[in-house]
């Protein structure tokens, strides 16, 4: 007889000798699926070969899982025999209590084995147990004011109150009555930033630019984030084979969809607040606190997976951002792959590919390979000004650790070729790094 196969809810033992085996796969499986069935007298491909069960056999079983599994689980353990007469144990538990330990240590289920729960594993264990994270850790600040989510919502028709009831039911207070988290964040008074970083090439070595939209409502500034994001959404028109293609630089709704993902599902129990990172060729956006507990990676891509935050999940929804949980994993597998995603237990990274190269890339590059032939004094009093675009020449002299006359001598040559300008009157002169262009002066960064 045959009981088919090892998986994250059954497990197959031979004898009596693997019992303690038996029993932390059994606390693997309750902390993964809250349920779990191990067999004894049966081999690892399901066949049942035999056991022999004495009187007190399955008395044994559970004065060892009495023991050895905390909090303690009640098990329903039956003595089966097949038809030619293979005797064998079933031990079944269910259990919601996670996590469970066996002799004092935590594991859990992957597809058919057990692994080791590290401390980060436990902690999401506990905070799954339909236990809002957020909901029961009291905000520092109690003075708040809810101006920008009343104003979101009644803009979508709705009539939030101003009240200690609404406060209560939408999860923003604990059960004394003070303001949780979750209120925090979504108040105006919330001062945790919300970051886009610019960097020039492929990796993190050089930051472009460094823009704050935290501050505010996380409603306010999840939505900044999308605004400031979609500005940079261009098409390009290839018309070079007779018809009219275009080719937008990214897909705008998977970057929206892992951006609300972000915010929503961030660990924000630490205060480390998700970011959006642009490279010269991709968008990264990472939140913290890797995949909803207990969901496992193939259900995480399927989008079947619950809210982590869930009174924040509930007020998301109300402003309109969200919809419906796991809804984002599945719009951006669609249109670019599982490989999208890089996961771990500390986070997820999201992976927004760019169709081609955005123009102002193209420019800083031009304008990289311009400056390469520039001499070192030239390159110097060049970054100085750019980087001083109201600075004196003199300024500029005792900067470089040049005299006047020879920065004099390097302008008049970035002048003549092209590379400065200077703009405006004597008294209110401005500075301008350019490039060339077809004979054209174009502003650096246009």
């Amino acid at each position: 007889m045959n009981l088919g196969r090892e998986s994250e809810t059954v497990e197959f033992k031979e004898s009596m000798s693997q019992l303690d085996k038996a029993i932390l796969s059994l606390t693997a499986m309750l902390n993964r699926r809250n349920q779990g069935t191990v067999y004894i007298g049966v081999d690892d491909g399901g066949e049942v070969v035999g056991m022999d069960i004495g009187p007190s056999t399955l008395e044994t079983i559970r004065n060892r899982i009495r023991s050895a599994v905390l909090p303690q689980t009640v098990p329903e353990i039956t003595e089966c025999v097949t038809d030619d007469g293979r005797a064998y144990v079933r031990i079944h538990v269910t259990g919601y209590s996670i996590p469970y330990s066996y002799d004092g240590r935590y594991y859990i289920r992957n597809v058919s084995s057990n692994e080791s729960a590290g401390p980060d594993v436990v902690v999401q264990m506990v905070m799954s147990r339909g236990i809002d994270p957020l909901r029961g850790q009291l905000s520092d600040v109690q003075d708040l004011s809810f101006s920008m989510l009343f104003s979101v919502m009644s803009s979508r028709g709705q009539h939030p109150r101003n009240d200690d009831g609404f406060f209560r039911s939408h999860g923003m207070k604990d059960e004394q009555g003070l303001f949780n988290l979750t209120a925090y964040l979504v108040s105006d008074q919330n001062t945790v930033p919300m970051q886009v970083v610019r960097f020039n090439g492929t990796d993190r070595s050089a930051v472009s630019s460094r823009t704050d939209f935290g501050g505010q409502s996380l409603i306010a500034s999840t939505r900044a984030v999308m605004d400031h994001i979609s500005t940079y959404m261009v098409t390009r028109v290839d018309l070079s084979r007779g018809e009219r293609v275009e080719t937008a630089l990214f897909d705008f709704e998977s970057f929206r969809e892992a951006w609300v993902n972000a915010c929503v599902h961030n660990a924000w129990r630490a205060m480390i607040p998700p970011s959006v990172m642009m490279f010269d060729d991709r968008i990264e956006v990472v939140s913290y606190g890797g995949i909803p507990f207990p969901a496992s990676t193939e259900e995480f891509y399927k989008g079947d997976s619950r809210p982590v935050n869930r009174s924040l999940f509930s007020l998301f929804t109300l402003a309109g951002l969200t919809e419906q949980s796991g809804h984002g994993v599945p719009v951006i597998v669609r249109r670019y792959g599982r490989e999208a995603f890089h996961l771990s237990d500390n986070g997820v990274v999201v992976t927004i590919p760019f169709s081609f190269e955005p123009d102002y890339v193209s420019v800083r590059r031009e304008t990289e390979r311009s400056r390469a032939g520039l001499d070192p004094d030239s390159a110097r009093v060049l970054a100085y000004l750019e980087a001083n675009p109201e600075a004196k020449l003199s300024q500029a002299a005792d900067a470089s650790g040049m005299s006047l006359s020879s920065v004099k001598k390097v302008v008049s040559s970035l002048k003549r070729d092209g590379v400065l300008r200077n703009d405006g009157t004597n008294r209110n002169s401005r500075w301008v790094v350019l490039r060339g262009c077809s004979g054209e002066f174009v502003r650096l960064g246009s």
